[in-house]
C-alpha cells in the first residue's frame, strides 16, 4: 500500500504556514522539513542535516534555501549543498553530496508533494470545482472538528465512502450534525466505479414528493468530493442542482494517525448569505471535548477512532449498506497489482489539458419529478 500511496500527490501543510521559519511535517512515516525560501520557491527536506543530522526545523531561512543551525550548510529547495562554511573554500566536497528532498506544487493554499519514484511522477490534478467564478479558494490543514486523527487514514477514507452512516450517526444518533432533519430520511444507495475512482449516491423521497439525490465521489486513493452544507428547503419547492464545492484529503501521516486537508471553493457572496459549515453545525461548534459529551454525541471522530490505531477488519459482518467500502478496497487492491506489474493505478492522470481541469460530478440535485429505477446497494 506504501507504494501505491507513493505514486500520488500528498497535501504536506497550508502555504501560509511557510514563513520566515521552517516546518517541521510528517507524511509516509517520514519525518520532514517544508520551508520557503526568500525566492518565493516551496521546499520538502529531510529533516536530519547531511552533516551531523541535526534538525533543520531549528535552521535558517534565508534568500538561497534554509541554512542548517549548527555549522551552517546551505541547501537550496532542491537539497543541494550551495556552502559548507567551516569546510576550505576549494573543497569540491558539497558537490558530491545531495541531502534528500521531494518536488513540490502549490495550490488553492496546500503546498503538495510527490515522494514517489521521479519517472513516475504524475501531473497535480486540478479539479473543475475549483475554476468556478466568481470566487474563492481556501485551503485548510490539520485536525478537522469532529474529525478523527489517532488511526489509520484507510479508516476516514472508508467512512467518507460509507455513505449510510450519514442517515444513523449525524442524525438519529447525535442528533443533526448535517444541516437539516432530512439527512434522517432513509436513502436508497447506488454505487458505481468510475475511470478516476467511484462514486455513492444517496437518493431520498421528500414530503412533498420531490427527489433529493447527493453524490459523494472519491478520486484514488484519498481525495473525496462531497456536498453537505445545503439541503431542500420545503418552502421553496422546485427543482435545483449545487455542485461540491469542497475537495477533501485524508492524509496518511503514518501507520497509526492521519490528518486532514480541504480545499474549497466559496462564491463572493455577503458572510450572512453563506450557508453553516460543517464544523459549525457539530453541536456546540465541537468545543466540548469531554468523554461524556463524546459518548452523548459521538462523531466521525468517535465513530472512526473506536475502530482502533489499524482497524482489524477480520471483526467485522459486512452488508449490503457497506458496498461503497467494499468497492473502495477492491480499487485500493487492484491499485497495488497495477504498481507491482508497473502500470500506472487508477487516479493518475498525465494528460496536462486534462488534468489543469479534471471533471467532478459529486453535488445535490433536487427532481421535482424523477423516473429513476431505485436501486438498493447496487
Amino acid at each position: 500500500m506504501g507504494e501505491l500511496l507513493r505514486r500520488y500527490w500528498h497535501p504536506v501543510c497550508r502555504s501560509e504556514d511557510l514563513s520566515d521559519l521552517p516546518k517541521r511535517v510528517r507524511i509516509l512515516d517520514e519525518d520532514l522539513v517544508a520551508f520557503r525560501d526568500g525566492r518565493g520557491r516551496a521546499g520538502l527536506l529531510f529533516f536530519r542535516c547531511s552533516h551531523r543530522g541535526t534538525s533543520l526545523e531549528f535552521g535558517r531561512v534565508e534568500d538561497a534555501g534554509l541554512r542548517c543551525c549548527y555549522h551552517g550548510w546551505l541547501y537550496d529547495v532542491e537539497g543541494r549543498i550551495l556552502e559548507m562554511p567551516c569546510e576550505p573554500a576549494d573543497s569540491t566536497f558539497k558537490a558530491r553530496l545531495e541531502h534528500p528532498g521531494y518536488p513540490v506544487e502549490e495550490y488553492g493554499g496546500i503546498v503538495f508533494a510527490y515522494m514517489g519514484p521521479p519517472d513516475k511522477q504524475p501531473l497535480l490534478p486540478k479539479y473543475d470545482i475549483w475554476h468556478q467564478a466568481p470566487g474563492s479558494l481556501k485551503g485548510t490543514y490539520g485536525p478537522r472538528v469532529g474529525g478523527s486523527t489517532e488511526c489509520n487514514w484507510l479508516q476516514s477514507q472508508e467512512n467518507l465512502m460509507d455513505v449510510a452512516h450519514t442517515l444513523w450517526l449525524h442524525t438519529r444518533h447525535s442528533g443533526s450534525q448535517f444541516p437539516s432533519d432530512l439527512w434522517g430520511i432513509m436513502p436508497e444507495f447506488e454505487y458505481a466505479e468510475t475511470e478516476l475512482g467511484l462514486t455513492a449516491m444517496m437518493h431520498r423521497t421528500l414530503p412533498d414528493g420531490r427527489t433529493w439525490t447527493v453524490v459523494w465521489e472519491l478520486v484514488m486513493p484519498f481525495t473525496t468530493f462531497m456536498v453537505y452544507v445545503n439541503a431542500p428547503r420545503v418552502d421553496l419547492p422546485g427543482a435545483s442542482i449545487e455542485k461540491s464545492r469542497r475537495v477533501t484529503y485524508c492524509v496518511p501521516v503514518d501507520d497509526t494517525h492521519q490528518l486532514s486537508a480541504v480545499i474549497e471553493w466559496s462564491p463572493l457572496i455577503a458572510d450572512e448569505q453563506r450557508g453553516p459549515t460543517r464544523e459549525q453545525l457539530a453541536p456546540g461548534g465541537r468545543k466540548d471535548r469531554s468523554y461524556e459529551y463524546a459518548q452523548r454525541n459521538p462523531d466521525d471522530k468517535e465513530a472512526t477512532e473506536g475502530l482502533g490505531p489499524i482497524a482489524n477488519h477480520g471483526l467485522e459482518h459486512l452488508a449490503t449498506s457497506d458496498r461503497g467500502l467494499i468497492m473502495l478496497r477492491n480499487l485500493l487492491r487492484q491499485g497495488i497489482k497495477d504498481v507491482a506489474a508497473g502500470r500506472d493505478p487508477k487516479g493518475i492522470i498525465r494528460d496536462a489539458a486534462r488534468a489543469a481541469n479534471v471533471a467532478t460530478s459529486a453535488g445535490s440535485t433536487i427532481a421535482v419529478q424523477e423516473n429513476r429505477t431505485h436501486v438498493h446497494s447496487k
